[in-house]
């Protein structure tokens, strides 16, 4: 999928949608299939990511240090470092904050950053419940607060957007700028609807039994999704790759990222309240040439009243490591300027 637009029409989604179920059929077979491997005496091997649990967790740059909180009745793993006012990084699906780690350097010149695993991957807690972007919220909100932080600059990816939205609208005073980076907000339509369509994973990811299909596959699964809304070939390194691999072969961590999924209905309901509160403070839209940058400043004022854009050219989903150097510039005039 290289372009995606809001304006599809309701029967190509319908159409859409009968694929995705045929698609998501296909891939349920694929991983039955594929949960035992016979040796060549016969004996059932399963096929696992055992090589990446043994692989330690990721270092950040030398100027940050990995710290772990319990907030809001849940431990939240974060790496924080720099010096100036707080900026905090929220990372998606199929990454973990690692996703950062290229920016940190320079973001940290001139901010205090603070890039968490949000409950469910990594090193964070993986409860049974809470998944709902509104309360995976206040874990964050929770956390700058235990740092004595009371008002933050908020970016959000992917799954990070949604949860950075519900912290901006849940606590405005506090959350001086925000940027919405390449995702879209359960809820708010048209645009909800007619994405969800086209992406199948939305359903099978929400699925209950879903993580415990991936565990035990997370490199088989991560490697063949992440190019189907990516543009660039390859564009995570092998570190990256290591690192949000790792991330997800962590016990519970398929069960607990694919929880994200399966809140959305919840998200959808606490959307459509949030939003009939406008959000004031300023808000970037930074989509990818190949995905959000076609919808996400319209869906945006929707919910917001002071929104810019910037498009990263030649990315898809991963705007991050696509296009790091756009992505860093864009971030950096947003959030310094006056």
């Amino acid at each position: 999928m290289k372009k995606l637009y809001y304006k599809t029409s309701l029967v190509q989604g319908a159409g859409r949608s009968i694929l995705n179920l045929l698609t998501m059929s296909l891939l349920l077979f694929f991983f039955a299939c594929t949960s035992e491997k016979k040796t060549e005496t016969g004996e059932a091997k399963t096929d696992t990511t055992a090589a990446t649990t043994n692989i330690a967790p990721a270092d950040p740059p030398s100027n940050f240090k990995h710290q772990t909180a319990n907030v809001n009745g849940v431990d939240i793993h974060y790496v924080i470092g720099g010096t100036g006012a707080p900026l905090l990084l929220v990372h998606g699906f199929g990454q973990n904050w690692y996703m950062w780690n290229r920016l940190l350097p320079e973001l940290s010149k001139h901010f205090t950053v603070i890039a968490p695993d949000l409950r469910g991957v990594g090193e964070s807690g993986k409860p049974e419940s809470g998944y709902d972007k509104k309360t995976m919220a206040k874990d964050l909100h929770e956390l700058m607060k235990k740092l004595g932080f009371n008002s933050i600059n908020l970016a959000g990816h992917d799954i990070g957007l949604m949860v950075a939205y519900a912290y901006a609208a849940q606590y405005p005073t506090e959350v001086k700028k925000l940027a919405l980076m390449d995702a879209l907000l359960p809820g708010i339509e048209p645009v909800w609807s007619q994405v969800s369509a086209s992406a199948w994973w939305f359903g099978f990811f929400g699925w209950p039994a879903s993580g415990e299909i991936v565990a035990g596959r997370e490199e088989q699964f991560l490697t063949n999704f992440w190019p189907m809304v990516g543009h660039v070939e390859k564009p995570f390194t092998k570190q990256e790759t290591d690192e949000f691999i790792r991330a997800y072969a962590v016990k519970g961590g398929t069960t607990g990222a694919f929880h994200w999924f399966g809140n959305f209905p919840q998200d959808a309901k606490d959307n459509v309240v949030f939003a009939k509160t406008k959000l004031t403070m300023p808000l970037l839209a930074m989509g990818g040439e190949y995905f959000g940058a076609a919808f996400l400043k319209d869906h945006s004022r929707l919910v917001a009243t002071n929104v810019s854009k910037t498009k990263i050219m030649g990315s898809g989903h991963w705007v991050v490591q696509e296009q790091t150097e756009q992505v860093q510039k864009g971030l950096l005039d947003f959030f310094l300027a006056k």
